[in-house]
């Protein structure tokens, strides 16, 4: 092969500049059209960004969110990036990165799988052409251009290359430091900790017992390499195990369900979808977002498919298909040595993805261990993609090798006609749309590039002639690829739909002005005013957490149990009908409501038009349209409050039932039956409690105040005050003046990992009025600190302690 490519280091330095200018093609059409990546990777990875970003600078640490749910543990959640070290380095450099600064941290990661890939394809003896092709497919194929958004999916995607590429040269050489690099790639791919990396990982883990099992003496092989297992067994656990536990005890603390086979199948892959494999806007994937397409989706096919257009996109390349249908199936090269694994690899994707549509994801559903935990099965293409791409790169080196295969009509016929009949299906399916016209001409459109493409390999007869067609063959698909998928509908907006996140500009500069401005003149002592943004569209969703306003939603799936049962802000409040008010919270007016402090609200309508604020006459209106409305809420409860009375009930259990206890006054507190309470205070709750038994019973004749000892009427009495010295998102300072002993309560999601000081001594930390952070503070002057500490080796154990279903 070398003869054929000249120098096999000419060649790779070859590849390795082809496959950075086709990154930098198709990362110019987002650049040089002022586009971005939209929806998710704005309304909530973008935001977190910032939030990590901005907590790094302000010498907080990023691992409690305060702007997200009026609290939210980002150390434990998989989308906060916290945990990714491309993210985290830049945010350490800059405090404000902007939109294009972080589409390129994405974007780079696919160029460092890309870049990874040539190499691999190097030392398996690929000529140039077929590393190109696979590295681009790789980079542009299918759903990774479809999914764009999904930042942690195209991160942890981005760098399996790498990972494979390391893990290689590790046991093939047997070298420490190539392995401890494995390692740490192959961590940043697990703590992506969703489906796609969980897949990515199983799927490294089948590579490397390849490796071993391949030899000609196995067992040989394995022992002397035994301490490089070691070696990246101890160091991956070692990375691993904080994230994850801390992970583990947000899934436990968290809103999550449990998914079900019939919910989790909802999200297959329509089998129609494989005419995308061979032309790309059969379905109509490539169209306007304003137009839509016409494939299988929540439109076409309601109360089935959870999936759309970015989710079943499968094109990569005309070549790509014609070289898998031609050379690689009908060919039967497939299933030659070193390219087997890849096509189970496919396969196996494919039958994932399908979900309800073959047996194999519900037996992986019911028996492998993590697959229960995510829903969409539609994730298995990512596999797919990944398998094509180094199936590509083989293909190209066979057909440089060896020319054209020799057909198995036994296998070309009968696919042939699969091929023509999914393609009939693919416009009969875009009929019921009215489009079956547009998708006939999308197959009439690409029918002949294939042509001329088989036209091309077939004529040459020498081995230098195939490298020279195949080089240009991949050209055109390269450029077919950047041009198609890079860009596209599926994962470009123009950046003016977001640019407010970066730097707000008329109407939205007006907005947060005056958000800030209020909320900042509202501020006090003991008063930290809070809001809810309702209806303003997607990119408002997590603009709070941009500019530093402490919100009570946001938009985010994982939130913490409690608080979203009894609080129920929704996770895309994007229109104010994903705003619910359950029985614990009827609306802003309500014990809950005011406990939280939300003071201020933002509508994209008049408040009288929302059935659940209507009935409020004293609310200010800060500002009256035409595109947002924001109005001030009386009567928010105070930050910090001291209560001298104490009931003590099972806050589980009002969580449970979707109860949230009235109020009786500023002076009594709920904690929590779990708690631990001082001797003092659990001897005068039960004298509470007997008092208020008594007063009950001599009520019925009349003499209940009668009957009210002098102890209870001392609890009761004005218990001092508390105001607050020093806050950031990670720990809040409170100086508190008792005028007896009594109960501290911090208006703010009580979690695990938080812990309290009063007077520079450890104190128990009791969960107050069901939700919220207290502590007791005795009688006189007491400074009490509240600080999240996440890293604990107290925390860890506890977070452990619930993996392993021990109790404390």
């Amino acid at each position: 092969m070398s003869r054929l490519s000249g120098s096999p280091r000419a060649g790779l330095f070859v590849a390795l500049a082809a496959v950075s200018a086709i990154w930098t093609a198709a990362w110019m059409q987002w650049w040089l059209n002022d586009l971005v990546v939209p929806w998710d990777s704005k309304n909530q990875f973008y935001a977190f960004f910032r939030f990590l970003a901005s907590s790094l600078h302000s010498g907080a640490t990023p691992f409690w969110n305060a702007y997200h749910y009026a609290g939210h543990p980002s150390i434990a959640d998989p989308q906060s990036l916290i945990f990714q070290p491309p993210f985290l380095i830049w945010a350490w450099f800059d405090a404000e990165p902007t939109m294009f600064a972080f589409d390129f941290i994405v974007y780079a990661h696919l160029l460092v799988g890309g870049l990874a890939l040539v190499v691999h394809g190097h030392r398996l003896g690929w000529p140039a052409a077929g590393s190109v092709l696979a590295a681009t497919i790789f980079m542009l194929g299918g759903v990774v251009s479809g999914r764009m958004n999904h930042v942690g999916i195209i991160t942890a995607f981005g760098l399996f290359p790498l990972a494979l590429l390391l893990l290689d040269i590790a046991l093939g050489r047997r070298s420490i430091l190539a392995a401890i690099g494995f390692t740490v790639v192959a961590v940043v791919i697990a703590l992506g900790r969703t489906q796609t990396p969980m897949l990515l990982c199983v799927l490294l883990a089948v590579m490397a017992i390849r490796q071993v099992v391949t030899q000609p003496d196995p067992w040989r092989f394995f022992l002397g390499r035994l301490h490089l297992f070691v070696l990246m067994a101890i160091l991956g656990a070692a990375l691993m195990a904080v994230p994850l536990l801390l992970t583990a005890q947000f899934a436990a603390f968290s809103n999550r369900p449990g998914i079900d086979l019939a919910y989790a199948l909802t999200s297959s892959w329509y089998p129609v979808n494989f005419a995308n494999f061979i032309a790309p806007d059969v379905l109509g994937s490539l169209q306007p977002s304003a137009t839509g397409d016409w494939g299988p989706s929540h439109g076409t096919r309601p109360g089935i498919d959870s999936t759309d257009r970015a989710f079943n996109y499968l094109f990569a390349g005309s070549l790509t298909a014609l070289l898998v249908l031609w050379h690689g199936l009908a060919g039967g090269r497939l299933v030659a040595s070193g390219r087997r694994v890849f096509a189970a690899i496919a396969l196996i994707g494919l039958c994932y993805a399908l979900g309800r549509y073959t047996p194999l994801f519900p037996l992986l559903f019911q028996y492998a261990p993590g697959v229960s935990q995510f829903r969409r099965p539609v994730g298995g293409l990512f596999l797919v993609v990944l398998a094509l791409a180094y199936l590509s790169g083989f293909l190209v080196a066979d057909y440089v090798r060896n020319g054209l295969p020799r057909l198995n009509r036994l296998v070309a016929v009968p696919l042939a006609l699969v091929v023509v009949t999914v393609l009939a299906w693919a416009v009969h399916f875009s009929s019921f749309s009215g489009k079956g016209w547009d998708s006939a001409l999308a197959i009439a459109k690409v029918a002949p590039i294939y042509v001329a493409l088989a036209v091309l390999l077939a004529w040459p007869k020498t081995p230098r002639l195939r490298l020279a067609a195949a080089s240009l063959a991949v050209a055109f698909t390269a450029g077919e690829l950047v041009l198609r998928n890079a860009a596209s509908s599926m994962n470009a907006e123009p950046r003016a739909n977001y640019a407010f996140l970066e730097k707000p500009a008329g109407r939205d500069a007006q907005i947060i002005a005056t958000l800030t401005r209020e909320m900042k003149r509202h501020s006090s002592a003991a008063t930290r005013p809070r809001v809810e943004i309702v209806g303003l569209g997607g990119p408002w969703q997590n603009a709070a957490m941009v500019y530093g306003l402490e919100a009570t939603n946001g938009y985010n799936p994982l939130r913490i149990g409690a608080y979203d049962r009894l609080v129920a802000p929704g996770e895309s409040p994007y229109t104010v009908f994903h705003r619910r008010f359950p029985t614990s919270f009827p609306g802003y007016s309500c014990d809950l409501g005011k406990l939280l402090g939300i003071e201020y609200i933002v509508l994209d309508r008049p408040i009288e038009l929302m059935p659940h604020l209507a009935q409020w006459s004293s609310v200010e209106t800060i500002m009256a349209g035409p595109t947002a409305w924001i109005y001030r809420l009386p009567d928010a409860a105070p930050r910090v409050a001291l209560a001298s009375v104490v009931r003590v009930a099972d806050a589980d259990a009002f969580v449970d039932a979707g109860q949230f206890p009235p109020s009786n006054g500023t002076s009594e507190v709920m904690i929590d039956d779990d708690d631990d309470l001082s001797p003092a205070r659990t001897a005068a709750v039960a004298a509470a409690a007997a008092s208020a038994q008594s007063a009950t019973t001599a009520g019925r004749d009349g003499r209940s105040a009668a009957m009210l000892s002098a102890a209870v009427q001392a609890l009761i009495r004005s218990p001092g005050k508390a105001e607050i010295t020093a806050w950031r998102p990670d720990r809040v300072e409170i100086a508190v003046d008792a005028r007896v002993s009594t109960v501290l309560s911090l208006h703010e999601p009580w979690y695990p990992g938080w812990e309290v000081e009063v007077n520079g001594e450890r104190k128990p930390l009791l969960r107050s009025d069901i939700l919220f952070r207290g502590v007791e503070v005795p009688a006189g002057a007491s400074r009490v600190i509240f600080t999240y500490r996440p890293l604990s080796l107290e925390n860890l154990k506890s977070a452990l302690d619930g993996v392993l279903g021990r109790d404390g």
